[in-house]
């Protein structure tokens, strides 16, 4: 999926929500994003998504995703994994 696809990039809330239509998806609440930039988390808080989380194995550091409000910061996608699993 690409924003051409979407309509428009991060940090808008299309690409989630692009995906969320394609998958059948009746709930925003349903769904969890992970990203590295700021941009992919204020993303996925407009989309709507329960869990938002930040990864500290991309660009941006751990203030710059605290900075942009997400649910949760993960030190890596296994550990993302892990909240899934357990929440």
């Amino acid at each position: 999926l690409s924003p051409a696809e979407a309509g428009r990039g991060r940090p808008y809330p299309d690409l989630i929500l692009t995906a969320l239509l394609k998958l059948s998806i009746d709930d925003v609440h349903q769904i969890a994003v992970l990203g590295d930039t700021s941009n992919d988390v204020l993303s996925g808080i407009r989309s709507g998504a329960s869990i938002v989380a930040g990864t500290l194995t991309g660009a941006h550091d751990e203030q710059q995703l605290r900075d942009a409000g997400p649910t949760h910061i993960v030190p890596s996608v296994t550990e993302f994994a892990e909240l899934l699993t357990h929440s």
